[in-house]
């Protein structure tokens, strides 16, 4: 079943740990008014995203590990030809891209703009308590700055976290970044809907300028925006949650990021997601477990060189809970380290 066009896109950037997928959650529970479809892009080998992002009726679709910004034949692409030609999704009227942390949410949307799509604004989420630190980073402080340039509407999330003076500043500093972006304040990402999916001036040139796109070609070109960044990934059983907040306090300075979906033996009948920005973390009750058995899956990000996965790997370990357990995963545990 081919979907009839065009398919509006909504493309969510921002750094590792600013709110997108809190954003995007927001955006499903309150509804758009259209049939809408997520596609979530994990940075690592084992995808975590996904089981954050609230699905109802398989309306979240998960791309391949990476950054989709690399090259018009990436995933993002070959997810969106289906999604016109076959109707994969369930034919949906509006596509929300949510980008790794460390791509460029402008390059992920000129990628979007194959025949069939147009441009329905690019979103960049940002931190209002870290986003002039991490732009001043020798590191990541070129990522952060193109993400802002990017943006079409900037939500200045976790408000609720500096003072007021701090705030004014912050809102001058991104707003001197995009200062033709429209900028939103809020915590938790709680924005009216109506501001994420209305389509720009910049949107409706981009439209325009989609129907002469080129054509999907073979081979990724630039540079991958992830190459500032390594990703520890780690798959196992069941963990103990003081072993967990060991390991969260033991993260090294260079780790950015980190979430997880975690079985947790004191909670043995839903998930526990895990989500840490730097210094702070929190563990939250999740979806009740179906199906298969319980099993935790957790990534780390961190600026380059600052993961030692040996250490990582020995740290998860001894959060497994229960001595049989520990030998059960030291024998199944898939992990993917830098």
């Amino acid at each position: 079943m081919s979907v009839s066009g065009p398919i509006d896109v909504v493309v969510v950037g921002g750094y590792l740990g600013a709110g997108k997928t809190t954003l995007v959650n927001h955006l499903l529970r309150e509804g758009t008014g259209r049939r809408t479809l997520v596609l979530v892009n994990d940075f690592g080998s084992v995808a975590v995203d996904d089981a954050l992002v609230d699905s109802r009726d398989g309306d979240v679709l998960t791309l391949a590990n990476g950054c989709v910004c690399c090259g018009m034949s990436s995933p993002l692409v070959e997810m969106l030809v289906q999604i016109r030609d076959e109707g994969l999704g369930g034919g949906p009227e509006l596509v929300v891209v949510e980008t790794s942390g460390v791509a460029d949410p402008e390059t992920v949307a000129r990628h979007a703009m194959i025949p069939g799509f147009r441009r329905d604004g690019v979103v960049v989420v940002v931190d209002a308590e870290t986003v002039r630190r991490r732009a001043a980073d020798p590191i990541v402080g070129r990522s952060i700055e193109r993400q802002l340039r990017a943006a079409e509407l900037l939500v200045l999330n976790k408000v609720d976290l500096v003072d007021r003076a701090t705030l004014a500043a912050v809102r001058d500093f991104v707003a001197g970044r995009a200062p033709r972006a429209g900028i939103v304040e809020t915590s938790r990402g709680e924005v009216p809907v109506a501001l994420l999916t209305g389509r720009s001036s910049a949107g409706k040139k981009a439209e325009r300028a989609s129907h002469a796109s080129a054509p999907v070609d073979a081979g990724p070109t630039g540079r991958h925006d992830g190459s500032d960044h390594d990703a520890w990934s780690w798959r196992g059983g069941v963990l103990d949650r003081a072993g967990v907040l060991d390991f969260v306090e033991a993260l090294p300075e260079g780790a950015v990021r980190a979430k997880g979906v975690l079985a947790l033996a004191d909670a043995p009948d839903r998930a526990t997601i895990l989500q840490v920005v730097g210094r702070r973390h929190e563990l939250l009750a999740g979806r009740a477990w179906e199906g298969d058995p319980p099993s935790s899956r957790l990534v780390v990000i961190g600026l380059r060189g600052s993961l030692d996965g040996d250490a990582l790997d020995a740290g998860i370990a001894s959060s497994v809970a229960g001595p049989r357990s520990r030998e059960r995963d030291r024998e199944d545990t898939t992990r993917s380290r830098p």
